[in-house]
This record gives structure tokens, C-alpha cells and sequence, in this order.
């Protein structure tokens, strides 16, 4: 496992969830991703890297480089892709 993915999980374990979402309250593909998710009760938790001094290092520690920046199962996704998130998410369920 590369040192992305272990932070990746890190966070995970920190957060208590399997989708950590970057955002920005400027972001427009924020807004549809967060829409995305809470239409399809996809549970997240979302880290403001504008308002959170943490999540701000932790979006860094990822390269930074916009939002949205979301991590599935210890996955990284710039950008906006419901395939992908939720062939992440079935990937993790099948992992446990």
C-alpha cells in the first residue's frame, strides 16, 4: 500500500466514514456532488478546506489542486464522477 493510501485509510478510521469529500463553498461541481450524494443517501462526511485548517493540510497532503477531491475506501477522485464512487463504495462493501 503506497503512502497516499494509508493516509487515505488513516483518514477513514479518523472520519468514521467511507467517503471523505474536499470541498470549497465557491465550488460548483461541490454542489453537485454533495447533491449527488445525499439524493442517493450515500453517507459522507465533507471537510471545507476553506473553513478547516485540518482539512486544508489533509487536502495538501493529497497534491491540493482543486476540489472537489474525494476519498472512497482509500481511493483518491478529483472531480466529479458518480460511476466511480459508486463502483468504489460496492468495491469496499465486497472488501468486508
Amino acid at each position: 500500500m503506497g503512502a497516499g493510501a494509508r493516509l487515505a485509510q488513516s483518514l477513514h478510521q479518523r472520519y468514521d466514514s467511507p467517503l471523505l469529500f474536499y470541498s470549497a463553498s465557491w465550488c460548483g461541481v461541490c454542489d453537485r456532488t454533495r447533491s449527488h450524494l445525499k439524493s442517493n443517501g450515500i453517507p459522507f462526511v465533507e471537510l471545507d478546506i476553506e473553513k478547516d485548517g485540518a482539512a486544508a493540510q489533509q487536502f495538501a497532503q493529497f497534491g491540493g489542486h482543486g476540489v472537489p477531491l474525494l476519498l472512497v475506501e482509500g481511493q483518491v477522485l478529483r472531480g466529479f464522477d458518480p460511476a466511480w464512487i459508486a463502483r468504489s463504495l460496492a468495491e469496499g462493501e465486497s472488501e468486508d
